[in-house]
């Protein structure tokens, strides 16, 4: 009789694939940890990390790279796009649905296949990617509804996470850990807490307990943190406690 095969997590996807990947993007609710594993996980040994995160704002020369006034003089300074092309290092791009279409032409031409992937800098030099380069991708929402097509069409890895990191979840005290992970993952956007909500409750919490005991510690970090939420957020542990215990 076969073993029953484990159900695999999206992290246990993320695990195996990240470091075989030359354009991975990872999608989901803010604060399950995508930045984290973009940044950490899966790297080839000694390869650099550049990371950036978009805004509206963001100019395509803050990736691809500009000159700077040094000792009098003008220099070319690489941006992390190029930076990470230029060693082989992985470029992590946080928040990609944010950026305009200059810095989505730019994310086109480093996304290129790497046999053919080619920069004309200001400066004049041509650039390549080397080796191993690599570009990792996160964003929050559905990426048919929010990425450009031609810029979604090169990440065929596309991974949804729809769990928060186990590592995350671990940093909570045990009596947070359950509803962290249920509230973080919430559809509706008013009704969801983020992980990074948890924590700056338990802290605060934690600090206030020495102060006023640790049930009005609760009640005190809880409005502080979760304002009109306070009490759902409070509902949330009351339940997962009582299937926990």
């Amino acid at each position: 009789m076969s073993k029953k095969t484990k159900e695999q997590t999206c992290w246990d996807i993320v695990s195996a694939i990240l470091s075989h990947s030359v354009r991975t993007l990872l999608y989901g609710p803010p604060g399950t940890g995508k930045t984290h594993a973009a940044a950490r996980l899966g790297l080839n040994s000694g390869q650099r990390v550049f990371s950036v995160t978009l805004t509206e704002e963001t100019p395509a020369a803050e990736m691809r790279g500009h000159y700077i006034l040094k000792d009098g003089k003008y220099a070319w300074q690489d941006g992390p796009a190029v930076a990470a092309w230029r060693c082989g290092g992985r470029l992590v791009v946080n928040e990609i649905q944010r950026g305009g279409p200059d810095v989505h032409a730019l994310l086109l031409a480093i996304t290129d296949d790497p046999a053919i992937a080619e920069i004309d800098l200001p400066s004049g030099e041509k650039v390549k990617p080397a080796d191993g380069f690599a570009c990792v991708a996160t964003m929050n929402g559905e990426p048919k509804e929010l990425l450009d097509p031609a810029l979604l069409d090169r990440f065929c890895v596309s991974i949804a996470i729809d769990k928060v990191h186990p590592d995350a979840v671990k940093q909570l005290p045990a009596d947070i850990q359950l509803a962290a992970e249920r509230t973080a993952l919430i559809d509706n956007e008013e009704r969801r807490i983020s992980v990074r909500a948890w924590y700056a409750f338990a802290q605060l919490r934690k600090d206030l307990t020495q102060v006023h005991g640790q049930e009005q510690a609760q009640q005190l970090a809880a409005k502080a943190v979760f304002n009109t939420r306070a009490q759902d957020a409070l509902d949330a542990l009351a339940i997962a406690k009582s299937e926990v215990g």
